[in-house]
Parts: C-alpha cells; sequence; structure tokens
C-alpha cells in the first residue's frame, strides 16, 4: 500500500513541479504594430477653356462660406492647379475666368480618391440657368403666422412683389411657386408681427429650394438690407462673447460713411450683409461693445463681393 502511494506521490511531481513556477516561462507575444498611412485627398482643377485663363479657384466646404482664391496667378488653357483637403466631406467648387464668367459645382462629395474637373465651355454657369425649379416655403414658426413672400435676384435692387398674393401662410403649411435655376436668390418673409426672416445669395440649381422658415432666421440680416449696389459684404462676429456695434464700409478714397448696422447690432455667431459696387477698393472697420476696433484698409471688390470674419486677431 506504501508503494502504491509512493508511485502516486512521484506521478504527481511534475505536475507540481510546473504548477509552482517550474519550467521554461510563457513566451508573450508581441502585438504587430500596423502603420496607418495618411491619405492626402487632391482636388485637381484643369483647365480645359480653350482659350481662357483661369483667374480664380475657391474650393470650400459645402455647409461654410467662401473663404480665399487657391491661386497667385493665373492657370493658362491646359495646366491643371492642385489642393489637399484636410477630410473627406461635401465641398463646393466655384472658378472664374479672366472674363468674369464663373463655373461653379455644388454639394460634391469627395472621399479619400479625391476629385478632378477638366473645366470646359459646357460647365459655365451661363449654360444651367432658365430652367423652372421649384422653390417651396414652409412656415415653421410654431404660433405666428407669415403674411408676405418676397424672392428676387440677389443682384436686384428691390423685392419685387408679394409671392402670396391674397393669401397667407399659416404654421404648418406650406407654398411652392417656380423660378428660373442657376442664379443666386435673396428670401425675406415677414409675419404677423412685421418681424422679418431674411436668406441671402442663396444658390438655387436643378434641385430647387426648400426653405423651412424657423424663428432662427429672424433678423438673419436686419430686413432692411442697403442695396445700392451689386456686391455682397458679408460680416461675421466670431469674437466669441463681443458684439459688433458698427460697421463701416466706404471706398478707400474717401471717408467713413455712416453705420451700415443702423440700429442694430450682430452678436457673435451673426453675419450681417450689405452690398457695394463692384470694381472698387474699400476699406472696412467694424467697432465691439468695448470700442475696440477691427479695420481692413484696401480691399479690392468684384462681383464676388467680400466677407470678413472678424476674429480677435484682427483688432487695431
Amino acid at each position: 500500500m506504501k508503494k502504491l502511494h509512493l508511485l502516486m506521490a512521484l506521478a504527481l511531481l511534475p505536475v507540481l513541479f510546473f504548477a509552482c513556477g517550474g519550467g521554461e516561462a510563457p513566451v508573450e507575444e508581441t502585438p504587430e504594430v500596423v502603420e496607418v498611412e495618411e491619405v492626402e485627398i487632391e482636388v485637381v482643377i484643369i483647365n480645359d477653356l480653350g482659350d481662357w485663363d483661369i483667374a480664380e479657384i475657391w474650393v470650400d466646404p459645402s455647409d461654410g462660406a467662401w473663404s480665399d482664391n487657391l491661386i497667385d496667378e493665373v492657370l493658362a488653357p491646359g495646366a491643371e492647379f492642385s489642393v489637399i483637403l484636410e477630410e473627406a466631406g461635401s465641398y463646393d467648387i466655384w472658378i472664374t475666368d479672366e472674363d468674369g464668367d464663373t463655373y461653379t459645382r455644388y454639394g460634391i462629395e469627395i472621399d479619400a480618391h479625391g476629385y478632378e474637373w477638366a473645366v470646359n465651355l459646357d460647365d459655365g454657369d451661363w449654360n444651367t440657368s432658365g430652367e423652372d425649379v421649384t422653390v417651396t416655403i414652409n412656415n415653421e414658426l410654431g404660433s405666428w403666422t407669415l403674411w408676405y413672400a418676397y424672392v428676387c435676384l440677389s443682384e436686384d435692387e428691390d423685392w419685387g412683389d408679394d409671392r402670396f398674393g391674397s393669401e397667407l401662410l399659416e404654421p404648418g403649411q406650406s407654398i411652392s411657386f417656380d423660378v428660373a435655376s442657376g442664379n443666386y436668390y435673396d428670401f425675406r418673409c415677414i409675419d404677423e408681427d412685421d418681424d422679418e426672416y431674411i436668406l441671402l445669395d442663396v444658390w438655387v440649381g436643378d434641385d430647387g429650394f426648400v426653405w423651412d422658415v424657423v424663428l432662427d432666421d429672424m433678423d438673419n440680416s436686419f430686413a432692411e438690407v442697403s442695396m445700392d449696389g451689386d456686391a455682397p459684404i458679408t460680416i461675421y462676429n466670431g469674437l466669441g462673447d463681443w458684439t459688433i456695434w458698427y460697421v463701416y464700409g466706404d471706398p478707400s478714397d474717401g471717408a467713413w460713411g455712416e453705420d451700415r448696422l443702423g440700429s442694430e447690432l450682430l452678436a457673435a455667431g451673426e453675419e450681417f450683409t450689405f452690398y457695394v459696387p463692384a470694381g472698387v477698393s474699400y476699406d472696412f472697420k467694424v467697432e465691439d461693445e468695448d470700442g475696440d476696433t477691427y479695420t481692413l484698409w484696401g480691399i479690392d471688390i468684384d462681383e464676388n463681393g467680400f466677407y470678413w470674419e472678424v476674429e480677435l486677431s484682427d483688432m487695431d
């Protein structure tokens, strides 16, 4: 019996030996490091206009404003220009040739494969204008009735006739009408309390346009916009916690004129648009609630106008 116990004890020794840490330690596997290759998202513009140079190129996210012209020198026929995007997404492209003719594409979904556009004369904006498309206005104000609606080309000097005629647009109701595609339009609605809701420089393409009028649209451009020119000037308050009290925009060869805001204020995150004649050099100045000023001098204004996001770094 003792021999049996001895044999069992000897048989258990290897198990105890390994269980108590004997033998070779297991080898830990080192995880494989996978290098992620950064992908450059390239947009290539090729001048296929024949005898015309490309003078300006803009490429910007569809949900933002136009930023800056990307080329310092003209892009000759047959030449190409590349820009690297920071991320994939929806982009708008605006090209102007030496004669001021424009070529635009909106809402282009650009992924890691990039995008290439050989711009030719058939792409000109004049070739996409004139087709009737539907514009729809939806009253999403909750408790307020819309009494008037106006739609005009952004280049027009007046709003034209009320689109509602003798009708009213109650909350939750809609009205539709046709306009010519391939143009920029301004939209204006007035409710029963005489509050105004305005959208400016809206591109209406082949798919038409739907405007859900909401309270956030109220006084978006301060209603009575000065339309004494054909070039839109948009001032965006990017100052964070400071309100802009005064906005000035006047020819560089003259003195400062009247405050463009009038009795309004430009809160942080809001924008204000007014119009000036194209082909003139302008100076712009804004003043915030603390009396700090921000000034730009000698800005040449063409028919595309000018967009200025006023930031603290612009302070005089």
